[in-house]
C-alpha cells in the first residue's frame, strides 16, 4: 500500500458519524456549562468589565472580535450581558443538534468572546482552550447528521416522502467524521507534550523530585482552604509518585493514538490525574476531559473486546424488543422513524402488521389484524406482549433517552391517564387504506377509514 492510500485511510476512513456527535455533545455540554455556571457572569464577567482600564489587556482574539468597535475596544458590561445570553440559547439549540451548523458557530463565537474576555486580564492558565478548539473545527463537520433534532427531522421527511417506515440497516458512517475525531485525539497528544516539555524545560530533572509538587499542594490548598490537599502535601513520596506518573502521562500520551488498544488505560489514568487535581488543588479540568470523547471508538471497541471475552460460553443471543405497528397510520410511521433514530443500541425491531401479515400473527397469534391496528405492540424476549400505554411505558424503558419520562409513567395514576390519553390519540389518528397515490375512498368514509397523506390532510 502506497503512502498516499495509508494516509488516506488513517484520515478518511469510514466512521461512524454517532462518535462524531457524541464528541459535538460533549464539548458544547462543557463549555456551556462553564459559561452559564451560576456567578460566572455575576461574579466573573462584570466585575471585570468593571476594573481600571489599565488591567485591561485584550487577547488578539479578542481584538479581532471587537473589531466593528475598534481595534483593542473593552467590550462593556451590556455587550458581555447579551453575549452570555446568546451563548446560553445557542448552545441549547447546538447541544441538541438543532439548525447545527449555525446554532454551533453562533455559540463558539459568543463562547470564545466571553472566554477571551476573562483571559484579558492576566490569567495565564486556559484550560477551555483545547475544547474551544474542538468547537470551531466541528462547525466544518457533519457532527449534526446524528443525535440531533435535524437528524430526527431528516428521518422524518424520508420517511413522509417515502410513506413507509424502513429501519435503519447500520449505523451511519462517513468519510467526513474520521478526520476530526483524529486531529482532536493529535491536539491532545500536543497539549500534553507541551505540558511535559515545559516542566523539564523549566525543572529539568528536579521537578521530579516532589517538593515541587509539595509546593503546589500547600500553595493551592491553603488559598482554596482545601485541608485534604495540605494533608497530602506533608507527605514526601505522594509528591515524587504523582509528579512521575503525571510526567510520564504527559510524554507518552501518544501511544494511545498510536496503539488504540492502550487507549482505555490512558483515558481512564487522565480522568484519575484530573480528578485528583479538581480536589486536591481546586483546579478544574473538565472542558478538557470533554474532549477525551474523540476516543470513543477504540474504547468502544476494547470494552466490547471484554465484555465477549467475560461472557465467554454464555449465550450471545441479542436481547431485542418487537414492535407491531400499523404501516398505514402516518402518526406510527413518525413515530417508529423517532424511536429508531433514539435506538443506539439496537434493541428495537419492527413488524409491519400490514406488510408483514404472517409475522405479525405469529407474534400475537389470535389477535385479529383490526384489533392490532387499534394499539400499537411489544413483544418482550421472554414473549409477553404489551399493548397501548403499557407497551410504550415498556419501550421507555430500553432506550436511555427516554429515561426521564419512566418515573412519570409509574407514578400514581399514570396508568389510568395514560391508557386514556393513548386510546384518544389512537381513535383520533388518521390511516392509509393502502400503498401509493390510488387509495381512493368515498367521500362519506369516516376519518379513521379516509386515505391521507403525509402533512395530515385527509382525501
Amino acid at each position: 500500500m502506497s503512502l498516499r492510500a495509508r494516509l488516506d485511510r488513517y484520515w478518511f476512513e469510514p466512521a461512524r458519524l454517532r462518535d462524531l456527535a457524541w464528541l459535538r455533545i460533549a464539548i458544547v455540554l462543557a463549555l456551556w456549562g462553564d459559561a452559564m455556571w451560576p456567578g460566572t457572569l455575576t461574579h466573573q464577567q462584570l466585575p471585570l468589565a468593571r476594573l481600571p482600564g489599565e488591567w485591561f489587556s485584550p487577547l488578539p482574539v479578542l481584538k479581532l472580535l471587537m473589531l466593528p468597535f475598534g481595534w483593542g475596544a473593552r467590550p462593556s458590561a451590556m455587550l458581555i450581558v447579551v453575549a452570555w445570553i446568546v451563548c446560553g440559547a445557542s448552545g441549547l439549540l447546538a447541544l441538541a443538534g438543532a439548525f447545527t451548523r449555525v446554532s454551533l458557530t453562533i455559540f463558539a463565537t459568543a463562547t470564545t468572546f466571553l472566554l477571551a474576555h476573562f483571559y484579558s486580564y492576566g490569567t495565564m492558565e486556559h484550560p477551555q482552550a483545547a475544547a474551544v478548539i474542538v468547537l470551531w473545527m466541528l462547525i466544518l463537520t457533519p457532527c449534526g447528521a446524528e443525535l440531533s433534532v435535524d437528524a430526527l427531522r431528516a428521518r422524518v421527511r424520508e420517511s413522509r416522502a417515502r410513506e413507509r417506515f424502513v429501519p435503519r440497516d447500520a449505523e451511519a458512517l462517513s468519510r467526513d467524521a474520521r478526520w476530526p475525531l483524529r486531529v482532536t485525539q493529535w491536539l491532545l497528544v500536543s497539549l500534553y507534550l507541551s505540558a511535559a516539555l515545559a516542566k523539564l524545560r523549566i525543572g529539568k530533572a528536579a521537578w521530579l523530585n516532589g517538593y515541587t509538587m509539595q509546593y503546589y499542594l500547600l500553595l493551592d490548598g491553603s488559598r482554596h482552604h482545601v485541608p485534604l490537599g495540605i494533608a497530602v502535601a506533608h507527605v514526601h513520596w505522594l509528591g515524587v509518585v504523582a509528579a512521575v506518573v503525571a510526567l510520564t502521562f504527559e510524554l507518552t500520551f501518544v501511544v494511545c493514538v498510536l496503539y488504540p488498544r492502550a487507549a482505555p488505560a490512558y483515558l481512564a489514568t487522565g480522568v484519575a490525574l484530573h480528578t485528583g487535581i479538581a480536589m486536591l488543588m481546586q483546579a478544574p479540568f473538565y472542558q478538557l476531559l470533554s474532549v477525551y470523547v474523540a476516543f470513543v471508538e477504540p474504547v468502544r471497541d476494547e470494552v466490547r473486546g471484554w465484555v465477549r471475552a467475560w461472557r465467554r460460553g454464555a449465550s450471545s443471543e441479542r436481547r431485542v424488543w418487537t414492535l407491531v405497528y400499523d404501516g398505514y397510520c402516518p402518526l406510527c410511521i413518525r413515530t417508529m422513524t423517532q424511536l429508531d433514530a433514539l435506538d443506539g443500541g439496537r434493541v428495537l425491531r419492527y413488524v409491519d402488521l400490514e406488510r408483514e401479515p404472517a409475522s405479525a400473527s405469529e407474534l400475537l397469534p389470535g389477535v385479529s389484524r383490526e384489533d392490532m391496528r387499534e394499539e400499537m405492540a411489544v413483544v418482550t424476549p421472554s414473549g409477553d406482549v404489551l399493548r397501548g400505554f403499557f407497551a410504550f411505558r415498556e419501550i421507555s424503558k430500553r432506550l436511555p433517552v427516554l429515561w426521564v419520562l419512566v418515573p412519570v409513567m409509574f407514578a400514581p395514576g399514570a396508568e389510568w391517564v395514560g391508557t386514556r390519553v393513548y386510546a384518544w390519540v389512537a381513535a383520533s389518528r388518521a390511516r392509509r387504506l393502502c400503498d401509493g397515490d390510488a387509495c381512493v375512498v368515498p367521500r362519506g368514509a369516516s376519518v379513521g377509514d379516509a386515505a391521507i397523506d403525509f402533512e395530515g390532510r385527509v382525501s
